[in-house]
């Protein structure tokens, strides 16, 4: 579970506790929506639960995936959301994957290609995988302990 704030519902219409049913605030980075937590697959909100709903263990994985979060950003890391394709290069020559290759792999497979976004990086830049995305780290940045 991991609590990323999102400034919109990805469909448009208001999402609900999976559990219980109960509306959650219409504003996901709200202060209403902190507690509320969410597991994305595919890009696509999967899960959502309102804090009454949690576990005791459910709650402590999304405390985890802050705290992991916030340490990766006070390393100059820069979050960016799946599906991401983060590529060097340009698009007339691409270069390397950096990361997306499991996101291409599913689009060969199911054809879709829905909210996949596109980042182009310096060459140097470094990705780390991360619960619900990719950290990512500009060339100049700090390296991870």
């Amino acid at each position: 579970m991991s609590r990323k704030k999102r400034p919109q519902s990805p469909t448009g219409k208001r999402l609900r506790c999976n559990r219980c049913g109960c509306y959650a605030p219409r504003n996901l980075a709200s202060k209403a929506a902190e507690n509320w937590s969410g597991k994305w697959e595919g890009g696509r909100i999967a899960l959502i639960l309102c804090p009454p709903c949690q576990t005791p263990l459910e709650n402590a994985a999304a405390e985890a995936n802050d705290a992991e979060l916030a340490v990766a950003r006070a390393d100059g890391g820069k979050f960016l959301p799946d599906p991401v394709l983060c590529i060097t290069g340009t698009l007339e020559d691409p270069g390397t994957i950096l990361y997306g290759r499991d996101h291409l792999q599913r689009i060969s497979a199911e054809g879709q290609a829905e909210n996949l976004a596109l980042v182009q990086l310096p060459a140097d830049t470094r990705c780390e995988p991360i619960v619900g995305g990719v950290m990512v780290y500009l060339p100049g940045q700090p390296a991870a302990p």
